[in-house]
């Protein structure tokens, strides 16, 4: 932790990850910016001794804005930023058009401190070069091999997040699972009934709006490795992230490469308060320039 006040930005204050990089930066006294199309216009959290303030900008239509904003003599930058999820027939468009017109901002602007993205995890490397996104069938795949307490919580999580379809799909995996992998003595009356559910959850689950918003963070990986003009590193959130935890300030860096892959954290996860202690970490200390990482922590330590 280092003892200087830092000036930082926070591209999408408001979301679960970039709201938990606030307070942190908040509570460790520096001066925080959040900036969206609609930033709050003070934190809700109070400010502990460091200061918010936001600059509201429009990513997709104010880009000599934009520029003006990254070079308004920030420490560093925090991209939280997340498209609409309102329709997911935009979702990818929007992301890689939105990370597009930041990195040209970017690269035209004076900014020369850190510049952290926030991405998703299936930018993770698993094995033989190939990212997480890139198994078969995938997201069903990567969610048949959850535990029932990762199901749990994202029943509970897409409740509270006013998604039902979340809900419903945690709810169907975890039943009709349990019945393939531990069948009970009336399972087989079932089994016509598992496996259509099974089926439907595959068809649902590999389709390309439902994972849209994990394959653009994926594209938005690819259109940021390889800048060599500016600072930036690419976070990849674990794989079973949770949000409304405990900030523990325990967490785990993993280094991703196609090489040597950051398996470990693909297969773990951590809170995203424990996660932002991570990146105000990096914000103070910089440690991981030009790099794709991810961290892990503790997490089941409370109901959600």
């Amino acid at each position: 932790m280092t003892s200087k006040k830092l000036r930082v930005a926070v591209i999408g204050p408001k979301g679960q990850a970039g709201s938990c990089v606030v307070d942190e930066l908040l509570t460790r006294g520096h001066a925080v910016v959040g900036v969206s199309r609609n930033p709050p216009k003070q934190w809700k959290h109070g400010a502990d001794d460091g200061s918010y303030a936001s600059a509201s900008v429009d990513i997709y239509t104010e880009q000599k804005k934009l520029i003006g904003v990254f070079s308004s003599d920030f420490d560093a930058i925090v991209c939280a930023f997340g498209p609409s999820l309102a329709s997911l027939d935009t979702v990818y468009e929007e992301g890689v058009e939105a990370h597009g017109r930041m990195k040209t901002a970017l690269l035209a602007s004076t900014h020369e401190g850190p510049f952290i993205i926030v991405g998703g995890a299936g930018s993770i490397h698993v094995a033989n070069r190939l990212q997480l996104t890139d198994q078969k069938d995938f997201a069903y795949s990567w969610w048949w091999t959850w535990p029932d307490e990762h199901l749990d919580y994202m029943t509970a999580r897409g409740l509270d997040h006013g998604s039902r379809f979340i809900s419903v799909v945690a709810v169907l995996m975890k039943w009709s699972r349990s019945h393939i992998q531990r069948p009970r003595v009336y399972s087989w009356l079932l089994r016509p009934v598992t496996y259509l559910v099974q089926r439907w959850l595959r068809r649902c689950m590999t389709d390309r709006k439902t994972i849209s918003l994990i394959t653009m963070c994926r594209m938005a990986f690819t259109m940021w490795n390889g800048v060599t003009e500016k600072s930036w590193s690419f976070l990849s959130p674990p794989g079973l992230l949770r949000d409304k935890g405990v900030r523990t300030g325990h967490y785990k860096v993993f280094i991703d490469t196609p090489e040597d892959p950051a398996t470990e954290a693909a297969e773990n996860g951590i809170y995203n308060e424990d996660m932002a202690v991570a990146i105000v970490d990096e914000v103070e200390n910089n440690k991981l320039a030009f790099k794709h990482w991810s961290c892990t922590g503790p997490i089941g330590l409370r109901k959600w």
